[in-house]
Protein backbone atom coordinates (compact mmCIF):
# COMPACT_ATOMS: atom_id res chain seq x y z
CA UNK A 1 0.00 0.00 0.00
CA UNK A 2 2.78 1.93 0.78
CA UNK A 3 4.75 1.80 -2.58
CA UNK A 4 1.27 3.13 -4.62
CA UNK A 5 1.01 5.97 -2.52
CA UNK A 6 4.28 7.32 -3.16
CA UNK A 7 4.31 6.48 -6.49
CA UNK A 8 1.64 8.83 -7.11
CA UNK A 9 3.53 12.01 -5.44
CA UNK A 10 5.06 13.48 -8.71
CA UNK A 11 8.69 14.31 -8.68
CA UNK A 12 9.66 17.93 -7.30
CA UNK A 13 11.07 18.94 -11.22
CA UNK A 14 7.79 17.86 -12.67
CA UNK A 15 5.56 19.60 -9.78
CA UNK A 16 8.22 22.66 -10.55
CA UNK A 17 6.61 22.59 -14.44
CA UNK A 18 3.30 21.35 -12.81
CA UNK A 19 2.53 24.79 -10.78
CA UNK A 20 4.46 26.77 -13.58
CA UNK A 21 1.28 25.75 -16.19
CA UNK A 22 -0.68 26.51 -13.38
CA UNK A 23 0.67 29.81 -12.64
CA UNK A 24 1.19 30.73 -16.30
CA UNK A 25 -2.75 29.42 -17.31
CA UNK A 26 -4.25 31.69 -14.13
CA UNK A 27 -2.11 34.68 -15.53
CA UNK A 28 -3.63 34.40 -19.04
CA UNK A 29 -7.19 33.74 -17.43
CA UNK A 30 -7.26 36.93 -15.65
CA UNK A 31 -5.44 38.86 -18.59
CA UNK A 32 -8.33 37.54 -20.47
CA UNK A 33 -10.41 38.68 -17.94
CA UNK A 34 -8.97 42.40 -18.15
CA UNK A 35 -9.26 42.33 -21.54
CA UNK A 36 -13.08 41.49 -21.67
CA UNK A 37 -13.28 44.20 -18.61
CA UNK A 38 -11.89 47.18 -20.65
CA UNK A 39 -13.65 45.94 -24.41
CA UNK A 40 -16.47 44.11 -23.87
CA UNK A 41 -18.11 44.18 -20.34
CA UNK A 42 -20.04 47.82 -20.36
CA UNK A 43 -22.09 46.20 -23.67
CA UNK A 44 -22.75 43.29 -21.43
CA UNK A 45 -24.22 45.29 -18.42
CA UNK A 46 -25.98 47.72 -20.78
CA UNK A 47 -27.58 44.68 -22.38
CA UNK A 48 -29.30 44.12 -19.02
CA UNK A 49 -30.65 47.00 -17.80
CA UNK A 50 -34.45 46.54 -18.88
CA UNK A 51 -34.11 44.27 -15.44
CA UNK A 52 -32.38 46.06 -12.42
CA UNK A 53 -32.29 42.91 -10.88
CA UNK A 54 -29.78 41.15 -12.85
CA UNK A 55 -27.79 44.47 -13.78
CA UNK A 56 -27.24 44.72 -10.16
CA UNK A 57 -26.27 41.01 -10.04
CA UNK A 58 -23.76 41.51 -13.06
CA UNK A 59 -22.46 44.75 -11.53
CA UNK A 60 -21.82 43.11 -8.65
CA UNK A 61 -20.61 39.92 -9.96
CA UNK A 62 -17.84 41.54 -12.37
CA UNK A 63 -16.36 43.58 -9.28
CA UNK A 64 -16.33 40.70 -7.19
CA UNK A 65 -14.07 38.89 -9.67
CA UNK A 66 -12.30 42.09 -10.70
CA UNK A 67 -11.14 42.03 -6.83
CA UNK A 68 -10.42 38.31 -6.90
CA UNK A 69 -8.05 38.69 -10.04
CA UNK A 70 -6.29 41.73 -8.47
CA UNK A 71 -5.55 38.75 -5.71
CA UNK A 72 -4.32 35.72 -7.96
CA UNK A 73 -2.25 37.94 -10.81
CA UNK A 74 0.43 38.24 -8.02
CA UNK A 75 0.31 35.22 -6.63
CA UNK A 76 0.28 33.67 -10.09
CA UNK A 77 3.05 35.91 -11.34
CA UNK A 78 5.03 34.77 -8.20
CA UNK A 79 4.64 31.18 -8.88
CA UNK A 80 5.79 32.07 -12.20
CA UNK A 81 9.17 33.62 -11.21
CA UNK A 82 9.49 31.10 -8.41
CA UNK A 83 8.87 27.98 -10.59
CA UNK A 84 10.70 29.24 -13.44
CA UNK A 85 12.68 26.46 -16.03
CA UNK A 86 16.36 27.25 -16.64
CA UNK A 87 17.42 28.26 -20.12
CA UNK A 88 19.34 25.47 -21.64
CA UNK A 89 22.05 26.80 -23.79
CA UNK A 90 22.34 25.09 -27.52
CA UNK A 91 25.97 23.39 -27.39
CA UNK A 92 27.78 24.86 -29.33
CA UNK A 93 29.88 23.24 -32.64
CA UNK A 94 33.03 23.31 -31.08
CA UNK A 95 31.88 21.71 -27.55
CA UNK A 96 30.23 18.46 -29.52
CA UNK A 97 32.93 15.92 -30.53
CA UNK A 98 34.19 15.56 -34.02
CA UNK A 99 33.28 12.52 -35.86
CA UNK A 100 36.18 11.00 -37.59
CA UNK A 101 36.18 8.06 -40.29
CA UNK A 102 38.88 6.14 -40.24
CA UNK A 103 39.72 4.09 -42.85
CA UNK A 104 39.60 0.41 -41.20
CA UNK A 105 36.03 1.43 -39.88
CA UNK A 106 33.43 1.76 -42.81
CA UNK A 107 30.87 4.68 -42.67
CA UNK A 108 27.94 3.43 -41.23
CA UNK A 109 25.37 1.84 -43.80
CA UNK A 110 22.82 4.14 -45.44
CA UNK A 111 19.35 3.38 -43.17
CA UNK A 112 16.70 1.90 -45.32
CA UNK A 113 13.17 3.79 -45.80
CA UNK A 114 11.04 1.95 -43.14
CA UNK A 115 14.05 2.41 -40.59
CA UNK A 116 14.26 5.89 -41.40
CA UNK A 117 10.07 6.33 -41.15
CA UNK A 118 9.77 4.84 -38.06
CA UNK A 119 12.91 5.33 -35.89
CA UNK A 120 13.02 2.85 -32.92
CA UNK A 121 13.74 5.96 -30.28
CA UNK A 122 9.82 6.81 -31.22
CA UNK A 123 8.78 3.74 -30.56
CA UNK A 124 10.08 2.73 -27.13
CA UNK A 125 7.66 4.57 -24.86
CA UNK A 126 4.72 3.76 -26.78
CA UNK A 127 6.22 0.01 -26.03
CA UNK A 128 6.89 0.81 -23.06
CA UNK A 129 3.30 1.65 -21.89
CA UNK A 130 1.50 -1.25 -23.18
CA UNK A 131 0.61 -3.48 -20.10
CA UNK A 132 2.49 -6.54 -19.72
CA UNK A 133 -0.25 -9.23 -20.39
CA UNK A 134 -1.29 -7.39 -23.69
CA UNK A 135 2.55 -7.42 -24.64
CA UNK A 136 2.65 -11.38 -23.43
CA UNK A 137 -0.66 -12.05 -25.11
CA UNK A 138 0.15 -10.21 -28.24
CA UNK A 139 3.25 -12.46 -29.14
CA UNK A 140 1.01 -15.31 -28.87
CA UNK A 141 -1.90 -13.62 -31.04
CA UNK A 142 0.94 -12.75 -33.37
CA UNK A 143 2.55 -16.11 -33.82
CA UNK A 144 -1.35 -17.50 -34.48
CA UNK A 145 -1.95 -15.11 -37.12
CA UNK A 146 1.61 -15.60 -38.96
CA UNK A 147 1.01 -19.49 -38.94
CA UNK A 148 -2.86 -18.87 -40.24
CA UNK A 149 -1.56 -16.73 -43.26
CA UNK A 150 0.98 -19.50 -43.26
CA UNK A 151 -1.57 -22.11 -44.14
CA UNK A 152 -4.22 -19.63 -46.03
CA UNK A 153 -1.04 -18.80 -48.54
CA UNK A 154 -0.36 -22.79 -49.16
Amino acid sequence: MSSESQARVPSPRRRSVMLYRRARTALILVGVFWLWLLFGSAAFVASLFERPFYAMLALYAVGTVTLISLLIAPVALAYLLMNRQPAVPAPAAADLPARVIRPEQPAQPPRSAEAARFPRSDLAPVIRMIPRRVKDSGTALGTRAAAKWRDLAS
